[in-house]
């Protein structure tokens, strides 16, 4: 019976003993992966493994060698205990042993390493190294890296119980690898979208070389290095948001946000809303917290395009963001400081003011640097330069081995008025280049709308109506209300919306309503 019990005895406290090795293994791997995960540069997670699984393992030296997707090595780091002078797990033996685990597809643990290895590319600086543990690492079948370790001299041999630590640490190992692979991946093609939006935005990324962009040049270079509101007025389409983005991306502010609203797209209580965030049950729909653009925009650039048609109950609230550098969002009481730069910009907000829809207060807030971008009629010069640029970018995006005008459309494109701008010239040309047949070498004026034609353009507008004795000029009026009368209807009488489908100001809407006498009547027409 004692021999029994002493048996039992001597199994329980067999177990205890595996079990608090078993404990004890589970803390070194949490200490070694907690250690490990502190970071996500490749090189440095590669030291780090190296270095906690050496010490775990009470290796001599170790290397930690990864490979690319092609199999070529990538990095390899070697960590050597500081009472190990001479590197003997040098870049050869560490090539045969991840050559080996990748064959056989399975950890080598070995103490005779020249059997291993072959005698043909045994080394005698290898006879140190008494016993050798080597892991692959392996991610989705494919291996990408093995952990090499060794240990030399009077050292005891690494056991099976090392060889299980590893094993264990090795696919978390891979995973870490190509978690900070992935990292390095993103940050690279962020930094590089990054270069390629400043670049792009750059002050030389401007096209023209007319005396008033001259000036206006002059000037972005005064006004980018600062902080200064901006107020940036012209038609439509002359290159507000453009200019907007130089001043943002060439500026001190060209690494945080850069964040646009059109203040004429949304009605009043959903601007709001937009600007300063709300919070959830706020209001009806207000399912969760959200950020308003002001905060997205903190450290950076907040860019207001239209804002002559921000409603009036909103920019007392803007002016004292502007004034308080805070906001508060809707249904909070708390307000959340903010610090933005501030750029407006309008078609004309000195006639906004003149009719009492825009504050007097809020206008000399914005207004510390007034930029008028000239329309494109008064830059003719510019025509050229901007319509081959824009042929070669869209060329090269339809794949149409296109070279340039023929004489009479670029005959047309200087002689027509563009109430559309920048961005009605390049919208032409787009569609030229959709039309043009494959083959062909130079943009031809029949691919022309009708409306830069002037003859075919007052013949289509003779057809239009009946001989009645009306001559050319009434029947262009004519067809200029029909379009207007058009837009302003698919709009709901915005003027804004139907000025941006016309490709013309809104003040040149309200100036042809008023000649063409068009007024909305009650019923919305």
């Amino acid at each position: 019976m004692g021999s029994a019990s002493e048996r039992k005895i001597a199994q329980y406290e067999a177990e205890i003993s595996s079990l608090k090795d078993q404990i004890d293994d589970f803390e070194k791997l949490h200490d070694v992966l907690e250690a490990v995960s502190s970071s996500l540069e490749v090189d440095l997670v590669v030291q780090r493994m190296t270095e906690e699984t050496l010490n775990l393992c009470s290796a001599d030296q170790g290397s930690l060698m990864l490979f690319d997707p092609v199999g070529e090595q990538e990095a390899k780091t070697l960590i050597r205990r500081e009472d190990v002078s001479e590197i003997k797990l040098d870049h050869f033996l560490n090539m045969l042993l991840a050559g080996w685990v990748s064959k056989h597809e399975t950890p080598l643990l070995t103490n005779d390493l020249e059997s291993t290895v072959g005698k043909q590319f045994y080394k005698p600086r290898y006879r140190e190294i008494t016993s050798t543990l080597s892991v692959p690492l392996v991610l989705r079948g494919d291996m990408i890296g093995a952990l090499n370790l060794v240990r030399l001299g009077a050292q005891p041999d690494f056991t099976k119980r090392e060889q299980r630590l590893v094993t264990i640490l090795a696919p978390t190992f891979a995973q870490f690898i190509q978690n900070a692979r992935l990292h390095k991946d993103v940050f690279a093609e962020a930094e590089r979208l990054r270069n390629e939006v400043e670049n792009k935005y750059a002050i030389h990324g401007i096209i023209g070389n007319s005396p008033k962009l001259q000036e206006i040049f002059s000037l972005l270079e005064r006004v980018m290095p600062t902080d200064a509101r901006v107020l940036l007025e012209g038609e439509s389409g002359t290159g507000k948001e453009l200019i907007a983005r130089v001043i943002h991306y060439s500026g001190p502010r060209h690494n945080a946000p850069f964040v646009a609203v059109d203040c004429g797209a949304l009605p009043a209580n959903l601007l709001e809303g937009e600007l300063f965030g709300y919070m959830k049950g706020a209001f009806t729909g207000a399912h969760r917290d959200k950020k308003g653009l002001f905060e997205e925009a903190n450290g950076g650039t907040l860019f207001l395009d239209e804002i002559a048609n921000m409603p009036l109950e909103i920019q007392s609230k803007f002016l004292r963001a502007l004034q308080e550098s805070e906001i508060r969002p809707l249904g909070s009481t708390k307000t959340i400081k903010v610090d933005v730069r501030v750029i407006a910009a309008s078609g004309d907000l000195r006639l906004r003011l003149e009719e009492g829809n825009f504050r007097q207060d809020l206008y000399y807030r914005l207004n510390v640097v007034s930029i008028n971008l000239p329309p494109l009629r008064e830059r003719k010069g510019d025509i050229a330069i901007l319509a081959n640029h824009f042929l070669t970018k869209l060329a090269d995006k339809y794949k149409k081995p296109l070279s340039g005008f023929h004489s009479e459309t670029m005959a047309h494109f200087e002689q027509y008025e563009w109430p559309g701008n920048v961005r009605e010239l390049e919208n032409i040309v787009e569609r030229m280049v959709i039309l043009a047949d494959p083959g062909a070498e130079k943009l031809e004026p029949d691919l022309l709308p009708l409306e830069i034609r002037p003859r075919e353009y007052e013949k289509v507008v003779a057809q239009m109506s009946d001989d009645d004795g009306q001559n050319i000029k009434s029947k262009r009026e004519a067809y200029e209300k029909m379009m207007l009368l058009e837009a302003l209807t698919n709009n709901d009488w915005n003027q804004s919306s139907a000025g941006r489908e016309l490709g013309i100001s809104e003040r040149t809407v309200r100036y042809k309503m008023q000649k063409f006498g068009i007024k909305r009547n009650k019923g919305g027409e």
